[in-house]
């Protein structure tokens, strides 16, 4: 019986845990994991060690994705489309053979933001190691605007980058008492047209799998908040005393004439 090979396009995570054993083409400790793709996608393959390399090869042999580690983890991303692939991972430095490693494989969300805005829906899991636990999506900004963004997990950070690595908006749920207040009162940025990458920094201290979201609001202009609506009586109220005060005003403000006032008497 056939070993089932792992569904990228059906899971939004999975890793491979294995030990490399074998020789590469260089001469370095090397192991090889297979997995497919049965529908066009984006994926972040991480490497959880150091001093460790991976690369994504495709059916043709021709390297999609390439990531090399050095004290810390290593990230990489590649939009793949249907058929088998395979992932290479060797050690950067020859002599350390028979090492364990651990490599994730996760969807990268293109995540399409409108005039009305935009959800990301994600999912935390407890990390190991040095791994801090970075998630990177793709934000395709159709229609710019101002936006807030309201984070759903507590203890956790993110940011909206451009391709140029500026960081354009950010926030973060460290203070989760204040989770709780009204979206239009938080703080808002504006996005230009656009593609961006997401960042998303969770806990590391998640209990089995957490889902959450990250959702994205137009600012409304004008709006202030929970303040009640004046209404039509209260409006004319409020003019009328008005009109009446800068009546008040330019009276006193006129100037009396020279001429002597009319008095009245009495007769005798």
């Amino acid at each position: 019986m056939g070993v089932s090979l792992p569904n990228a396009s059906t899971m939004n995570w999975f890793q491979f845990r294995g030990i490399t054993n074998e020789w590469g083409p260089n001469g370095a400790s090397t192991d090889y994991r297979k997995f497919v793709v049965t529908k066009p996608g984006e994926f972040n393959f991480k490497i959880n060690n150091s001093y460790t390399n991976i690369k994504i090869v495709d059916q043709n042999n021709k390297v999609v994705a390439e990531a090399k580690s050095q004290q810390d983890i290593a990230q990489a991303n590649a939009k793949l489309g249907p058929g088998t692939y395979t992932a290479v991972i060797s050690q950067s430095q020859r002599g350390v053979n028979n090492r364990e490693y651990t490599m994730e494989v996760t969807e990268r969300q293109n995540v399409m933001m409108l005039s009305s805005g935009a959800m990301m829906k994600g999912t935390a899991r407890a990390v190991v190691g040095q791994d801090p636990g970075v998630q990177k999506h793709t934000l395709n900004v159709v229609q710019g605007g101002e936006f807030t963004a309201n984070m759903t997990l507590p203890y956790s950070r993110w940011a909206v980058m451009s391709k140029d690595g500026k960081v354009v908006a950010s926030g973060d749920t460290m203070k989760p008492e204040t989770m709780g207040q009204d979206i239009l009162k938080k703080p808002s940025f504006k996005l230009e047209p656009g593609q961006y990458e997401m960042v998303i920094v969770p806990p590391k201290n998640v209990v089995g799998e957490v889902p959450y979201q990250l959702n994205f609001v137009p600012k409304v202009a004008g709006l202030q908040g929970d303040e009640p609506e004046e209404r039509p009586i209260d409006k004319i109220m409020r003019e009328r005393e008005e009109r009446m005060r800068k009546w008040a005003a330019e009276d006193s403000s006129k100037k009396t004439t020279g001429s002597t006032p009319y008095k009245m008497s009495l007769l005798a």
